[in-house]
């Protein structure tokens, strides 16, 4: 009889941009050992490709082989892995800013022509992307842009061109995140790539020449996503957008809200407050206090009332028979209330990188 053949294949990409490179190595050599898989390497652009193939007797197992492996690289590869499959960068960024309910606006032709040649082969770039629509294709929100860049950027300084461009872009196109660059198109050595979102501004160095625009591109895309996922923003430096910042100061993270600090005491008054009532409930309520408002025990109640069973009833001339008259009372006429407790009741591709050496 001859041995069965593990001829079952299945493929699983795994889709990175800028990762560490050296992780990616070590990932790739540790589980380039194991049996029935294989890997390959596709870069291009920024974005590494990982195609993993596993090989077995069935469906189900080739897939979970392909699946432990996708995991070991994005764990070791972290924000960089931004999604497994055929769908493009564009693609899983535009899914984080539908989930957002967020848009992203282009401050220039150039760098909008860059983003609408990505946006342009998914259907969900309609949906997050105006395609000049309501930015640099309205003339109106262009003067407001160039009037921003005049009132916050100083002539010549390229980081704060961008800035000011992104950001205005974001406010005047009413949306979520802003992009602009600086320096395509000419002949200096450095594109600055902008992005502006809730007050503060990511800008990234990337070097001019031949294929920088699709660089441009899918890093505006990735650093949109990392920031849709509140992930840090590696290799950009971030400043307060509107300021008069310099580029060799950038900010180390982002300022907490200006509402987190009266929160936070509002927060420690209402535990006070918990703990207060609980002590007074427990402490006095329940207690049962010695003033004139207290409750009488319930222990003197009871034997009150034994003591008053053992005699015999007495008939006084003019007194109501139906009417029982406390035992040992000097005649005051007041009922026995000792029976009663008030005691509370207690509530609660373009090229393969061969990693391998």
């Amino acid at each position: 009889m001859q041995p069965m053949e593990k001829n079952v294949e299945k493929q699983l990409v795994v889709r990175t941009f800028e990762p560490d490179m050296n992780a990616l190595k070590q990932t790739a050599k540790q589980l380039a050992h194991m049996q029935d898989t294989s890997l390959n390497l596709y870069g291009q652009a920024g974005e590494v490709l990982i195609v993993v193939t596993a090989r077995a007797y069935a469906q189900a197992a080739a897939t979970e082989l392909t699946e432990n492996v996708a995991e070991q690289f994005e764990l070791a590869l972290g924000p960089a892995a931004y999604g497994r499959g055929k769908g493009s960068l564009a693609y899983f960024t535009a899914g984080e800013l539908i989930q957002s309910e967020s848009t992203i606006a282009a401050a220039d032709p150039a760098t909008g022509a860059l983003l609408a040649e990505e946006f342009s082969h998914t259907k969900r770039g309609p949906s997050v992307f105006d395609f000049g629509d309501g930015s640099y294709n309205d003339s109106r929100v262009v003067a407001k842009i160039k009037n921003a860049v005049y009132k916050y950027a100083e002539e010549g300084n390229a980081p704060q061109i961008a800035a000011a461009r992104a950001a205005a872009a974001a406010r005047f196109a009413h949306a979520d995140f802003g992009v602009a660059s600086v320096g395509m198109g000419t002949g200096a050595e450095v594109v600055y790539l902008a992005v502006a979102h809730r007050g503060y501004v990511y800008i990234k160095r990337i070097k001019n020449g031949e294929g920088a625009g699709k660089v441009v591109a899918l890093s505006a895309l990735d650093m949109v996503r990392r920031l849709a996922q509140k992930q840090p923003v590696d290799r950009a430096r971030m400043f307060k957008a509107n300021s008069d910042f310099d580029w060799n100061a950038p900010l180390k993270k982002r300022r907490s809200s200006k509402y987190a600090a009266p929160i936070a005491v509002l927060a420690v008054l209402l535990v006070a407050l918990a703990v207060a009532c609980w002590y007074f409930f427990t402490h006095f309520s329940l207690g049962g206090g010695n003033g004139a408002g207290g409750a009488l025990p319930v222990s003197g109640s009871t034997s009150v009332s034994a003591g008053a069973s053992t005699r015999e009833p007495a008939s006084a001339p003019g007194t109501d028979a139906s009417v029982s008259q406390p035992a040992g009372d000097g005649g005051s006429g007041t009922p026995d209330a000792g029976g009663a407790s008030s005691t509370p009741q207690s509530s609660g591709n373009t090229g393969v990188v061969h990693p391998f050496g």
